[in-house]
């Protein structure tokens, strides 16, 4: 068999690897698909995680997970910072946009998979909605009305949810 013929062969067994495997991205997207699953919102969960490039390159649930956290960390933070923001701008509601930004900023400690051994990790995740709930309680009760602090309560309350959808499906 001549050498032209070896490349020939050996190129088209290339091709049809490449076109008959998924890409990375394409196994990426297909366990995002299976992570949203478990959301309350299948479609905003899909459209989180598929939206940072970080996400689609992960291997596994675990991975995928951990990612998901790392969103509802950074979203947690960057709440809790709109919080203090909105503290200063609106100074009669002070003490109530403080204490929600100290929610937030707790919220950050339940988003790990810490629990995951002892199979409480959704559970250690849900703590972080709690937070959430006692900032949209204390907002309530302050009789604090502000229509950006509502969004931004929901936009975290959207990027939780996928983040609790990967920890469920690692857990299950």
């Amino acid at each position: 068999m001549g050498s032209k013929n070896r490349i020939m062969i050996f190129a088209a067994i290339f091709l049809h690897l490449f076109l008959h495997f998924p890409s990375q991205t394409e196994a990426g997207a297909e366990l995002v698909s299976k992570v949203c699953k478990q959301s309350q919102d299948y479609q905003s969960c899909v459209q989180i995680l598929t939206s940072h490039p970080q996400t689609l390159p992960a291997s596994d649930k675990k991975a995928i997970a951990e990612k998901a956290l790392a969103l509802a960390r950074k979203e947690s933070v960057d709440t809790s910072d709109f919080f203090t923001g909105l503290a200063h701008t609106y100074p009669a509601s002070k003490t109530v946009l403080e204490r929600c930004a100290s929610y937030f900023k707790e919220a950050v400690t339940f988003l790990n998979l810490k629990g995951l051994k002892g199979g409480t990790a959704s559970l250690d995740v849900h703590y972080a909605l709690d937070d959430a709930e006692s900032c949209e309680s204390a907002l309530s009760s302050g009789h604090v009305h502000i229509d950006s602090a509502t969004a931004r309560i929901q936009k975290w309350k959207t990027v939780y949810r996928a983040a609790e959808a990967a920890v469920i499906a690692l857990e299950n």
